[in-house]
């Protein structure tokens, strides 16, 4: 009894933590069953308004949740918790807006799909706040096995299911280098803790006998991450993946995986491994140079705009990655976090007026851009804001994410990595640039010549981003204070 007890009362006091999780747990699960049961067939796409409703309820949860650590020190709610849970639930709505376009244009609705995107994004938040690598661990799967579905969602698509089936085997053997890696890093500390904290006091402690088994440990452990969020030599899923997926599930893998994948990064390595930065340090600066270079050169080849995105998102990884290198002192998350922040403007943008120019299925091609000037030119105007933000090109906000976190690279003595980062965000601009070429110095082609109307949802979605992008020139020098002041 007194057992129970004291379960009970810990679980009453830690229960408050996870709120803004629970509320999506169980609306997903109500949607699933016994809800589903009295929604007509045709009527599936009113589940996107519940889950919409659902996710602004979440975040209102997550400004009212206090901060503290609960669960046997397994989940803590601080200012990176938060930060990144509102990225995230972000990322969410945008999705969910961003799909009834596709989702109705292929017949496609159904109760599964907001339902399986509600889990995921309850992963995610659990992952942002996890300070333990077991719970790590669990909320990666919970988040990766939902996208899985989604990415092979078109079942009679060949391309999606391929797409789908690659993702999951190599989403399940990094899964299992990631928990080797763990088991190693627990034998390492004399079998006692796998909590962040503690981790990191015994690892730095830990006999010479045991620096190779930390080591490997501490590799193993890399080696997951970056494939969670697509770092070069670990992507080979990524172009795949986000040319099969439905259009909006690849905006949505661009964007929220990537910002909880980060969140545990740095956590992780700011963290749990702080004291050992040796046997980290010099691997992780491989794979972000590796990435910055990798994905802007292969984005230069691509034809599709899917696939250009899944390329330059690779690289827009490894100029993060510099800000998980930093992410020991002050000032590295917050970087991190802001550049992950206008990243979602940007993303969102782009990836509503691909849906918009694709229609059922077809033009996703760059060649569809062709003479949009002419017979888009708001459309057009949206997308070459978007295309020099990206690009880095100031002011506009992505210039001045970027320029904090290199500057922060600097002052931490990664100057080479911060050249190969300017040199590589150079090779990006031509491929950008040749966005705004191809929409305002080509003539279109024949069959774009009739015009499309634009739905509500979509002129939103690219507006706003648009309009944040534009915005943030205004508060350039603000920004980080601004974003210190949430993370």
């Amino acid at each position: 009894m007194p057992f129970a007890a004291g379960l009970w009362e810990a679980l009453v006091r830690d229960l408050p933590l996870l709120f803004p999780e629970l509320i999506l747990i169980i609306t997903a699960t109500v949607m699933l069953w016994p809800g589903d049961l009295f929604v007509p067939r045709g009527e599936k796409r009113r589940w996107a308004y519940v889950s919409v409703i659902a996710l602004i309820a979440s975040g209102l949860c997550v400004l009212t949740t206090p901060h503290g650590l609960g669960f046997s020190e397994m989940f803590e709610v601080d200012g990176l918790t938060k930060g990144f849970q509102y990225l995230v639930l972000a990322a969410g709505i945008i999705t969910i807006l961003l799909s009834q376009l596709q989702l109705d244009a292929m017949g496609e609705q159904t109760v599964e799909y907001y339902a399986l995107l509600l889990f995921s994004i309850s992963g995610m938040m659990f992952l942002v706040g996890s300070t333990d690598l077991i719970s790590i661990y669990f909320s990666l799967e919970l988040m990766a096995l939902c996208i899985y579905i989604l990415v092979a969602y078109f079942r009679t698509q060949d391309r999606s299911i391929e797409a789908g089936v690659k993702y999951f085997l190599l989403g399940a053997f990094s899964s299992g280098i990631l928990l080797f890696g763990i088991s190693l890093l627990f034998a390492a500390a004399g079998g006692v803790t796998t909590n962040l904290v503690e981790l990191n006091d015994k690892l730095a402690l830990a006999s010479p006998n045991n620096s190779l088994l930390v080591f490997t440990g501490v590799l193993m452990v890399l080696v997951g991450f970056c494939f969670k969020v697509a770092a070069v030599p670990f992507h080979m899923w990524s172009p795949d993946a986000y040319d099969g997926a439905p259009t909006p599930i690849t905006a949505f893998m661009s964007m929220a995986p990537k910002a909880a994948s980060l969140a545990a990064f740095l956590r992780v390595f700011g963290t749990g491994f702080n004291g050992v930065q040796s046997d980290w340090m010099a691997p992780l600066a491989f794979v972000a140079a590796a990435s910055m270079i990798l994905g802007n050169i292969a984005a230069l080849k691509q034809q599709t705009m899917k696939r250009l995105l899944a390329y330059s998102s690779i690289a827009h990884v490894g100029y993060m990655l510099l800000g998980v290198m930093c992410s020991g002192v002050p000032g590295g998350p917050q970087a991190v976090w802001l550049y992950m922040l206008t990243y979602l403007f940007m993303q969102s943008g782009a990836f509503a007026i691909i849906i918009f120019l694709q229609g059922k299925g077809v033009g996703e091609r760059i060649e569809d851009f062709r003479g949009l000037g002419r017979t888009r030119p708001v459309l057009a105007f949206a997308m070459m804001v978007i295309m020099l933000s990206l690009a880095g090109v100031p002011p506009l906000v992505g210039f001045f994410s970027k320029f904090y976190l290199f500057k922060l690279a600097i002052e931490q003595g990664h100057v080479t990595l911060t050249v190969i980062a300017l040199l590589t965000s150079a090779v990006a601009a031509y491929y950008y640039l040749a966005v705004v070429a191809l929409m305002y110095f080509k003539d279109p082609a024949p069959e774009a010549a009739e015009p499309r109307t634009m739905g509500a949802v979509t002129t939103w979605v690219v507006g706003l981003s648009c309009a944040l992008v534009l915005l943030g020139t205004c508060f350039g020098a603000k920004l980080l204070d601004w974003a210190s002041t949430i993370v």
